[in-house]
């Protein structure tokens, strides 16, 4: 199965969706599934887009979409990030929100033709984390609990790919302008990937591009759209162990 991983598009869809189909091209090759680390921007009704998003993105391609009830060019499967319509998606009866795109919700695997997807999106909150999921409200969905990283790691489903919106702690990034590294501190993901050992786990938030290993788990973090490390191809065979990396787009530049 030739899978893409997306980073953070913030509602740029029509641009992910051009950058998908290039990428193909580029790697001679037609993916089966799309999978997308949060900050999608689902965001049905313009007026409900929260201040961040007011002052940077906007509502982007969404609504336009949602109006339409447009097919995803491509099938694909998301997690929420922290800047999404959380009311809306927890209010929709199936996963799938539009043809072709579906909804992965906290603590939940999907299955893909042999090869299984699991997800917690949203970021870290010391000050829910401990809180149980369904008692958060408002612009706290944003954060994920400690509840929905046991209620994956606890049902036993096998997880070949792990979608995570901020980095398990322990993942450490370059901090190019001060030359120090620093780790990330998100809670509770480290212990995702432990418990479920998953061939792979995809994350974004943090919009760069960087590598970890945890659990000798290969996590990848994916940059925002339009950036070098947007998106990663990988080749997984359904019920196999292991993973190939096909490339990387767009690529950084040489020049």
């Amino acid at each position: 199965m030739l899978i893409c991983a997306a980073g953070d598009i913030h509602g740029a869809l029509d641009r992910m969706y051009d950058d998908v189909r290039a990428f193909e091209v580029e790697l001679g090759v037609e993916f089966d599934w799309l999978l997308h680390v949060g900050d999608f921007g689902i965001w049905p009704d313009p007026s409900r887009v929260d201040k961040a998003t007011a002052r940077h993105e906007g509502a982007g391609d969404f609504p336009r979409w949602w109006a339409e009830r447009r097919a995803a060019p491509k099938p694909t499967v998301f997690i929420k990030g922290n800047h999404e319509d959380f009311l809306w998606l927890e209010a929709q009866p199936e996963s799938e929100v539009l043809p072709g795109l579906h909804y992965l919700r906290n603590g939940t695997a999907m299955d893909l033709g042999g090869v299984a997807i699991g997800g917690v999106g949203g970021c870290y909150g010391p000050s829910n984390f401990e809180r149980e999921a369904h008692r958060l409200q408002g612009y706290a969905k944003r954060h994920y609990t400690r509840d929905e990283i046991e209620r994956l790691v606890g049902s036993g489903q096998r997880v070949d790919v792990l979608l995570t919106h901020d980095a398990p702690a322990g993942v450490v990034f370059p901090r190019h302008r001060r030359g120090d590294n620093w780790p990330s501190e998100a809670a509770g993901l480290d212990e995702l990937v432990r418990g479920t050992r998953p061939r792979v786990c995809f994350f974004g938030h943090h919009h760069q591009r960087v590598d970890g290993m945890l659990h000798g788990v290969p996590c990848f973090g994916l940059s925002i759209v339009g950036r070098p490390g947007n998106m990663v191809a990988i080749e997984v065979a359904p019920k196999r162990s292991g993973f190939s990396v096909l490339g990387e787009w767009p690529q950084a530049s040489t020049g």
